[in-house]
Formats: structure tokens, sequence, C-alpha cells
């Protein structure tokens, strides 16, 4: 997982619910075990099948999709659920494109 905006700590916090209160500290302790947290998307995308973008940052608008698409397993798939990405331009790259509320785009 990578979000250059969020830390660790915020996100096990947000997946467990933690900071509502009465969370099992076993499952904060599973889930901290578990969630692996990049230092930056193409490290993150290293051997992925697919990217999922649930945040607007700018920097998942500006990134070098071929790089990325070069080091992930192929076919490689995009689910893009803000709609922040040229589904065009990630096809003709190779990419299989899912954008949420759109059909799927494979660029016939």
């Amino acid at each position: 997982m990578y979000d250059p905006q969020v830390t660790k700590k915020q996100m096990v916090s947000d997946i467990t619910g933690e900071y509502e209160g009465n969370v099992d500290p076993a499952v904060v302790q599973r889930v901290e075990k578990c969630l692996h947290v990049q230092t930056s998307a193409l490290e993150a995308v290293n051997g992925a099948d697919a990217i999922i973008i649930s945040t607007e940052w700018d920097e998942f608008k500006t990134l070098d999709y071929e790089a990325v698409y070069s080091v992930m397993n192929k076919p490689a798939f995009v689910f893009d659920g803000r709609l922040i990405l040229d589904a065009t331009k990630l096809t003709k790259i190779g990419f299989k494109v899912h954008q949420i509320g759109k059909p799927a785009f494979f660029g016939f």
C-alpha cells in the first residue's frame, strides 16, 4: 500500500476503527503485521497485478505510468475509483482500465 499523505499508523487506525475505541489490541497487531506500506508508488506496484486509485492526490495523476506498467505483472489492471486518470492513455500503454461508474475500457 502506498499513500503519500497518510502514515502507516493512521492507515491501521482507519482499517481497524481503532480511533473509535473498543478495538481488540490483537486485531490491531494483526493488521500492523499484514499491512505493507511502501515509500513510493513505484515500489508499491513492483510485481503487482493491479493498482487501485482511491485518493485524488496529484501524484497519482502525474505518475510515469509507463514505468509503473514495466514493473507490474501482466495483464496489469488499473481500478480508478476517483476518475482522475486518462483511460485512453493507460490503455495505449497496455493497462486494462476500470473506472468507477463507467464501463470497462480496453481501447476498443
